[in-house]
């Protein structure tokens, strides 16, 4: 896979759904079917801080040459409003090999209602 051009995702509401869409393709652009392999989205205040200390990392199964990392309301009600960075990664089956193929930045907005019944 080719190494991601930072980029800037579109901005969303604290306490909104999200869905962050992923296509994985090789660098003469060929589609790549990845099933079996595990997508993780990694959300932090800066890229030093410690995977640990992560505001919000979600893991997913792959299930062909694209895939949508979907964050539900309750997981992105408690966010700072902020502009945060974050990174997509994918690991093979077996977790021996990693490969970003995405990264940069993202920013959550406060909204005006805070909750739902």
């Amino acid at each position: 896979m080719a190494i991601p051009a930072s980029t800037t995702l579109p901005a969303f509401i604290r306490g909104d759904s999200y869905s962050v869409p992923v296509s994985f393709s090789g660098e003469d652009g060929t589609s790549l079917d990845l099933t079996g392999w595990t997508l993780i989205f990694t959300l932090k205040f800066h890229r030093m801080q410690p995977d640990d200390e992560a505001v919000l990392q979600k893991r997913m199964a792959v299930s062909g040459t694209s895939a949508v990392m979907y964050l539900a309301p309750e997981e992105t009600n408690e966010l700072t409003p902020y502009r945060y960075e974050f990174d997509v990664q994918v690991t093979t089956p077996d977790g021996q090999a990693v490969s970003t193929v995405a990264i940069g930045t993202v920013a959550v907005q406060a909204g005006v209602t805070h909750a739902l019944r």
